[in-house]
């Protein structure tokens, strides 16, 4: 009995082996959606494609640091803004106290409404100060 001398079974044996081999890296290239999938692939290419990565990442985490601090920005805004509204209702308060046609009640209201104002901004500046 004769095994493996017909060459051109063993040839055709090889090229399908081949053949196959390239299908299935072709195959898996398509389900994947991506050229390199393991490291054999394109060693190369590999090594920017992590280059890449790793600054995409990079970018990704200073994006997430510059929203970050415009978000801190605008609530700080909106906090200025509410301390600028007290404030401006803080000097009305003030000019209306000095009229002389307002009664001591009058004053008294006045007063109590200037010192919760100003209670409210001491309190929120010592939070901010802390903070």
């Amino acid at each position: 009995m004769v095994i493996n001398t017909n060459l051109m079974s063993i040839s055709s044996a090889n090229a399908l082996s081949q053949s196959s081999s390239m299908l299935s890296k072709s195959l898996q290239r398509l389900s994947t959606g991506s050229k390199i999938n393991s490291p054999s692939d394109d060693p190369a290419g590999l090594a920017v494609s992590m280059g890449f990565s790793a600054q995409i990442n990079r970018v990704q985490a200073a994006t997430n640091n510059v929203s970050n601090a415009n978000s801190f920005s605008q609530t700080q805004d909106g906090f200025l803004q509410q301390v600028n509204d007290a404030l401006n209702r803080m000097s009305e308060l003030a000019v209306s106290a000095q009229d002389p046609t307002e009664t001591n009640a009058d004053r008294a209201n006045y007063q109590a409404e200037f010192s919760t104002l100003q209670s409210y901004i001491t309190e929120w500046a010592a939070r901010t100060s802390t903070a």
